[in-house]
């Protein structure tokens, strides 16, 4: 399912890919992939965030086609160009990093989607403490905090947190370290509870 969603200052529009799907290719016959989606479960792969100004799309668009190379060269793109914008602590980077995640994932390179996931899990709390922090000053209070707001925004950053968070626990069941996804799995859907649970 993709979803619009916007901050409460209406400066970044999101779309979140929390579907679903298997991207990147078919599932190889016999696989425990295909076998869990023969017993009603859904294989679940690591989801791009696609920024408001296409940010990602390219990436996610050569991932599905099989070209997971150049999908890596476009989501490193997309993040240097997002750190020339913002520096490397800004919320924003949160989507680039978990874009090279997923692309990392894909690519089989579990310890460089872990590193590039745990950056945008480390900004996504920041911004998140920032946002629930800013949201309990009244509003005439003069204290203001860059990319927080209440309400919807916090609703946002919780979202975008939880999909990183999920995103992690995918690349390590698909690693093989059951014990490190559930736990990441967990703190997802502590935040958002309509992602999917692994049995």
């Amino acid at each position: 399912m993709i979803r619009a969603m916007r901050t409460a200052s209406g400066s970044i529009r999101l779309f979140l890919a929390v579907g679903s799907v298997i991207m990147g290719g078919s599932v190889p016959e016999g696989s425990a992939a295909a076998q869990a989606a023969g017993a009603g479960q859904v294989a679940v792969a690591p989801q791009m965030i696609l920024g408001a100004n296409g940010e990602g799309r390219k990436a996610q668009e050569l991932l599905q086609a099989g070209r997971p190379a150049e999908a890596r060269a476009a989501a490193e793109k997309d993040l240097q160009t997002s750190i020339a914008r913002s520096g490397f602590s800004a919320f924003g980077n949160m989507v680039p990093y978990n874009n090279l995640g997923v692309v990392y994932t894909a690519e089989g390179r579990y310890a460089e989607a872990h590193k590039m996931f745990s950056r945008a899990i480390g900004l996504g709390k920041a911004a998140l403490s920032q946002a629930q922090m800013a949201a309990g000053y009244s509003g005439g209070s003069t204290y203001t905090q860059a990319g927080a707001g209440a309400g919807t925004g916090v609703a946002v950053q919780k979202k975008i947190l939880a999909l990183c968070l999920f995103n992690n626990s995918i690349a390590y069941r698909k690693e093989g370290d059951l014990a490190k996804a559930a736990r990441f799995q967990a703190d997802a859907r502590k935040l958002d509870p309509a992602l999917p649970e692994w049995k």
